[in-house]
Order: structure tokens, then C-alpha cells, then sequence
């Protein structure tokens, strides 16, 4: 088939910035192929970014792994960050290619995929259609959706995320393995965030092991974004049973974007059901913070960070 056969093509122009960004970034890569890999990611992200500014939809482009050489080495990612919605992967498409290729380490964590075709002049880009999972490793383009649905499909996508934001995380659902919408496993928050990985590789979740009678943590995560601070942060929760009725819990928060240092002056507080509070630290070039607790099932608690006029709220429920 020919990319014209799309229902709706939209052709976006590729700052020269963008040209000299992506360019900048793939000089830091010594495989020739790897170099052009990166080079075609960081167009693309920038390209749809542009987009995404013209719609006034607020992204944060700075998040995006496409910044990493270290990530960008080893991984074929190439995720725009929309604010209050998810991750959404952009994908390279040269002419005539009748597939959208989704690399193995992308398939999860993503919102939705959008294919993007980049001019042979490398001056403009075609937004061919998008798609809301990627489990496949090749894509045919004529099973994507207009690209003038993506709107629609990222408005219903941010209404479920502010509905979700104001109930309680369900801590018991986690001990089997069900976790709430925006949170995730330790596993899969290092797998999307590599960056993480690399720095904080010894704080994954303990090891498997074959004896039945020990008891592994379960840990749980996400990345909380601190506006209008432009900082971003991982939480992490662990929950470990016990021997009585109650549950060991650990809070812990870690800096992203490649920091080893929290933000200057960054709170955790921790609240008991009555809004008072627990436990509060402030992070003073620390490299993380952490509580440490035990609770009842059906308990109620509340952790909250603050940075400067920023804070962000988090209820839990035992």
C-alpha cells in the first residue's frame, strides 16, 4: 500500500533546533546505526511535541529518554511525556514503509503509538495515525487510526486520570499483584525509566527465591510530577507481610532525570487518617528520602510532597 491511503495525514515542519538537537545527540553514539536510530527518535519526539504545543496540550519533552545516550544505547525508545495523561511512544516511519515497528521494551507503559514519517528532505514530518496498544512487533499502517482522534483519545485518558487521582490506592490489592491505575511494579517503573535503573539498580525488589517460606516485599511506584516546580521525582511503596496482623510499609522517594540528589527543600510528610501529621523530612542534598512504618489492614493514610508551590497527594488505603 501507499501512505497516502490514510484516511488523514497532518504534516507538521521540523524546526531546525530539532535538526541540531537530534543531531548533537546521535554524535554521542559511536555505532553508526545506533547514531541514526537516535537521530530519527529525537526528531520525531520533537516533531509530535511541536504538535502537541500547537494544540495546547502541556507535555514535558525534557522527560523524554531520547536526552539519554546511556538509555539510547542500549534501548530503541523514543516517549513524548503528556502531563497528567502517560507516555506516548512516537515512532519513525520511513516513505512507503507499509509497517510502524514497535520495539520489545516499548509495548507497555505507553498510552498509545504514533506513527511519523519523516520527508525524504528530513524538513517536515506526516503524523500517519496513532494506535492505543502496541503489542506487535510490526504495525500495518493502514490499521492505525486518523491522527485527528488522538485529541479526543487523550481528553477521556486525562478525565480518567483526575477521577482516579482523588480515590485511595488499594495497598492489599498489591499483595496480589494488582496494582491501581498511575502505579505500577518496581520492575516495570525501572523498565520505563532506565535512567532509574542504572542509579538506583541495588533498590529493586528483592530477588527471587525458590523457598517457599520466605516472604518477599512487594513494591510498587510511579513518577510524580512537581509543577510548577518543573522537578520530577519517583515514589516508591513496599509493603512486606508479617508474622502478625499488621504490614511493614517503607515510603521512599528518589530523584530522576539522571540526579543523584533530591530537590533542594522537597518534603514528605506523611498523615494519619485525621489529616495530622506523622513523620515529615525534608530533603537537603539527600539522596532520597524514606519512612518507615507498620499498619493494620483497613487503614487509612496519606503521603504528600511539597516542593516550593507545588504538592502532590497521595491517599492509601491498607
Amino acid at each position: 500500500m501507499n501512505n497516502t491511503e490514510v484516511d488523514f495525514v497532518l504534516t507538521m515542519p521540523i524546526a531546525p533546533a530539532a535538526h541540531l538537537n537530534a543531531q548533537t545527540l546521535s554524535q554521542q553514539q559511536k555505532d553508526p546505526k545506533k547514531a541514526k536510530q537516535v537521530y530519527l527518535n529525537a526528531l520525531v519526539v520533537q516533531a509530535v511535541n511541536f504538535y502537541f504545543e500547537c494544540m495546547e496540550i502541556e507535555t514535558d519533552l525534557a522527560a523524554s529518554n531520547i536526552w539519554h545516550p546511556v538509555v539510547q544505547k542500549f534501548m530503541d525508545v523514543a516517549d513524548l511525556d503528556l502531563k497528567d495523561i502517560g507516555k506516548l511512544e512516537c515512532r519513525p516511519v520511513s516513505p512507503g514503509e507499509d509497517f510502524v515497528t514497535i520495539p520489545a521494551e516499548v509495548r507497555s507503559d505507553r498510552i498509545g503509538y504514533v506513527a511519523v514519517e519523516i520527508v525524504p528532505s528530513q524538513q517536515e514530518v506526516k503524523l500517519l495515525g496513532f494506535v492505543k496498544k502496541g503489542s506487535r512487533e510490526k504495525l500495518p499502517i493502514k490499521e492505525l487510526q486518523p491522527i485527528e482522534n488522538l485529541l479526543e483519545y487523550l481528553h477521556e485518558l486525562k478525565a480518567e486520570y483526575l477521577d482516579e487521582e482523588l480515590k485511595p490506592v488499594h495497598l492489599s490489592q498489591w499483595l496480589h499483584n494488582v496494582f491501581d491505575i498511575g502505579w505500577q511494579t518496581a520492575e516495570k517503573v525501572f523498565e520505563s525509566t532506565p535512567e532509574l535503573q542504572f542509579a538506583f539498580r541495588s533498590s529493586q525488589v528483592a530477588e527471587i527465591s525458590d523457598r517457599s517460606n520466605v516472604r518477599l516485599p512487594v513494591k510498587g511506584g510511579k513518577i510524580v510530577n512537581l509543577e510548577p516546580e518543573k522537578e520530577q521525582v519517583a515514589l516508591f511503596v513496599e509493603l512486606m507481610t508479617t508474622e502478625a496482623a499488621d504490614i511493614d510499609i517503607s515510603v521512599v522517594v528518589y530523584p530522576t532525570k539522571g540526579q543523584t540528589h533530591l530537590p533542594n527543600n522537597l518534603q514528605l510528610i506523611l498523615l494519619d487518617d485525621g489529616g495530622e501529621t506523622l513523620m515529615q523530612a525534608r530533603a537537603n542534598s539527600a539522596e532520597n528520602l524514606l519512612f518507615e512504618f507498620s499498619g493494620e489492614p483497613g487503614e487509612f493514610f496519606t503521603v504528600k510532597l511539597v516542593l516550593g508551590e507545588s504538592s502532590v497527594t497521595e491517599n492509601f488505603w491498607i
